[in-house]
């Protein structure tokens, strides 16, 4: 009776760390085990002749194995599951009749039985085969595999909370600008207290939680801001391959252990050097508690130098790594701005695709659809290029807007509405709007997202049309023109650059008017090149496609606010403080992994899901070792997870697995015999060829994520 080791996980490959093979290949092995061992158990408690019980496959005869008593113990050569091999039982069909007839005895023998075979012949077996055992004895046998399976997820789980589980608080760091979260106002050190039926959950839970959400009547949420609760809906948006709502994982105030800040960013040339471990605990004398008040303190003083505290030298604790540094010393930082570099490219301004809730736009009426037509101050019409205050660049406008908003400015914009109102009525074209003190940085997170202005509340897109080029500019020089249409933007890297530190060429879409276009993310991924960079651009002019090679230079008077510093994340350890408490969390825990595993099946391959997301052996043991390499707790909740994503795949109602098993079991018992042997190997030639098939597919997207991503 054997297994099959695949699973549906949306797990990104990992680097691979040799250290802890040893101890992901025990803890795969120890799945694979409780699982044929339930088999072994229950067939053994049945009267079954067990003859073989393997982990792997002993393909070609290749094993390392001994005899103990009448069962052949052994691990086989290929490692995609195990199998225990009973008297008269073979998953082979084809081989029912070889079985019936290696199960047969004389009818003069104690040992045996009559039972009815495929054919409805009667026949007399060998009273401890497979074959000789009732219906509902079998089921047990058969079902034995995957109660084992969660009856040890419990068990991986308990243990893990027992001893202690890292996790990721659902604590926001950023939201991408124009995405659920970013409209429902969530800010920076919110914490998300609860998701659906979930409370306190990690931010694993909750990229889980809104992956699989119904998109239509979106997911509860219980946001925790100081001593406030709120409660609010979100309906995550299908983003280029899962749902999300777009919040970022939670960032410590520890630099990383490798590559602390961003070589070609500003922190990179602070004095004296930032260094691996550092802990920032003041700016410019100012205490820094979190990560959501060290952003407050870059995005209000951008253009200022800074001087940083940082502990530097302090230990870990032995009993929460993750916990505040013991010892240490604290050093003063000088932390220069980080200038803004550009091309001398004014594109066109888009729509407005999203305003925030309670936000100055919002109160002001601007709707999404609208369009920016000017902008108004100090009382005179602002058209846009020709302003003194505005430059009529729609990347810039979020800086000149945070300018005013610090001296209490109010505008206004002048506006083209999409359509009329529904009573018919002319709409407006002004609003006064009230700008408010920007706190936040928002910067797009992908090449989908718009770009926002936080002082008033909106989000817009930027076209990958331009509208004009900068005298003297490096866009001017290489001879782009008005109205030339962006297809694509490439980095070209001087050689000495580190290969993880090297963009992707970012597309854009041909369209003119495509709300789409990734023009504010590629101007953001700019900011990192490296010294001596260039930018390659293919466009569109008229019938041509053209290409222009760019270094991109120091835009005078602007600042960007993320100034190359580069965090550990923010972890906690859950650690149960009784075994009947670690009970509790080790029952819920594996009973979110079942649910989970069928509400990902119920949705992979709709849009929602891709098949993608699957993940094949190299995958499941990349993805245990990086959890390895967060300690024994880690591993213990990702084979409860794994553990119960195995106890369901076979379960399915596949031929050759367990659950087809199952149903030409109950197919059995209501006819009083066997299913037909030429019916039973149609099916599991075709259960054969879907596994054969799944087995290759997700060895190809392992193999693709290891060298093509």
């Amino acid at each position: 009776m054997g297994m099959c080791l695949i699973a549906a996980i949306d797990w990104s490959i990992v680097p691979w760390w040799v250290p802890v093979v040893p101890v992901v290949a025990l803890g795969l092995g120890a799945v694979i085990f409780v699982h044929e061992l339930g088999h072994f158990l229950v067939a053994k408690a049945c009267g079954v002749k067990c003859e073989k019980f393997f982990i792997g496959f002993d393909i070609g005869g290749y094993k390392i194995s001994r005899k103990w008593g009448e069962t052949e113990y052994g691990i086989g050569i290929l490692p995609l599951g195990g199998y225990v091999k009973m008297l008269g039982q073979d998953d082979n069909p084809a081989n029912i009749a070889e079985q019936v007839r290696e199960s047969e005895v004389s009818g003069g023998s104690v040992d045996a039985k009559e039972i009815v075979g495929p054919d409805g012949k009667t026949y007399l077996v060998d009273k401890r085969s497979y074959l000789a055992k009732s219906v509902p004895q079998r089921m047990a046998i058969i079902s034995a595999g995957v109660i084992m399976n969660v009856i040890f997820a419990f068990i991986f789980a308990t243990v893990a909370f027992k001893i202690g589980v890292p996790y990721h608080p659902t604590i926001v760091s950023s939201t991408a600008p124009g995405s659920p979260a970013w409209e429902a106002g969530l800010l920076p050190g919110d914490e998300i207290v609860r998701v659906g039926d979930i409370e306190k959950p990690s931010f694993t839970d909750l990229m889980g939680s809104v992956t699989l959400a119904d998109l239509e009547r979106g997911l509860p949420f219980v946001i925790e801001r100081d001593s406030e609760r709120i409660e609010l809906t979100l309906r995550p948006v299908q983003g280029s391959e899962l749902a999300r709502i777009g919040v970022t994982s939670p960032v410590s105030l520890r630099l990383r252990a490798k590559h602390p800040v961003l070589p070609h960013g500003a922190a990179a040339k602070a004095e004296p050097a930032l260094q691996s471990g550092d802990e920032i605990v003041k700016v410019d004398g100012r205490k820094i508690d979190d990560y959501a008040a060290l952003t407050q303190e870059l995005a209000q003083h951008s253009d200022d130098m800074l001087t940083l505290t940082v502990l530097r030298g302090g230990k870990k604790s032995l009993r929460d790594p993750f916990g505040p540094l013991e010892g240490g010393k604290l050093i003063e930082v000088k932390l220069q701005p980080r200038p803004r570099r550009t091309l001398g490219l004014v594109m066109q301004m888009g729509k407005i695709v999203a305003v925030q809730e309670k936000s100055p736009a919002a109160e002001a009426g601007i709707r999404p659809g609208d369009f920016i037509d000017e902008v108004r101050s100090g009382g005179g019409a602002v058209p846009a290029g020709e302003a003194d205050i505005f430059s009529g660049d729609p990347m810039k406008l979020p800086d000149e807007l945070h300018r005013l908003a610090e001296d209490d400015e109010r505008v206004t914009f002048t506006l083209r509405r999409a359509a009329a109102e529904a009573d018919g009525r002319q709409p407006a074209e002004e609003a006064q709007v009230a700008l408010r003190e920007v706190t936040t940085i928002e910067e797009p997170l992908t090449g989908d997202d718009p770009l926002s202005a936080p002082a008033a509340g909106l989000a817009y897109r930027v076209l990958s049309v331009v509208d004009r080029v900068e005298e003297g500019s490096p866009a001017a020089k290489a001879g782009l023109q008005a109205d030339d249409v962006l297809l694509k933007a490439e980095a070209i890297y001087p050689d000495e650059v580190a290969e993880e530190f090297r963009a992707r060429a970012i597309e854009f879409s041909q369209a003119e008017k495509d709300d789409k276009a990734g023009w504010p993310a590629f101007m953001r991924s700019l900011q990192d090149l490296p010294e001596g960079a260039k930018v390659k651009l293919t466009y569109r002019r008229g019938d041509q496609t053209r290409e222009a090679t760019l270094a991109p230079v120091v835009d005078e008077g602007y600042h960007v606010a993320d100034r190359g510093l580069l965090f550990e994340p923010l972890t906690r350890i859950r650690e149960s403080q009784t075994w009947a408490e670690a009970a509790s969390r080790g029952y819920e825990e594996t009973t979110r992994s079942l649910t989970m595993v069928y509400r990902f099946l119920n949705k992979l391959g709709t849009g929602q899901v891709p098949v993608t997301m699957l993940g094949g052996p190299i995958t499941i043991a990349q993805a245990a070792g990086f959890s390895a390499f967060e300690g024994v707790g880690k591993l213990l909740v990702f084979l409860t997870m794994l553990s119960a994503n195995l106890a369901v795949i076979n379960f399915l109602p596949i031929p050759l697995l367990d659950g087809g098993h199952m149903v030409f079991l109950a197919w059995e018992g209501i006819r009083g015999k066997p299913a037909g042997e030429r019916f039973v190997v149609a099916m599991h030639t075709v259960g054969f060829v879907f596994i054969i098939t799944l087995m290759l597919f997700v060895f190809s997207l392992d193999i693709r994520r290891i060298f093509f991503t």
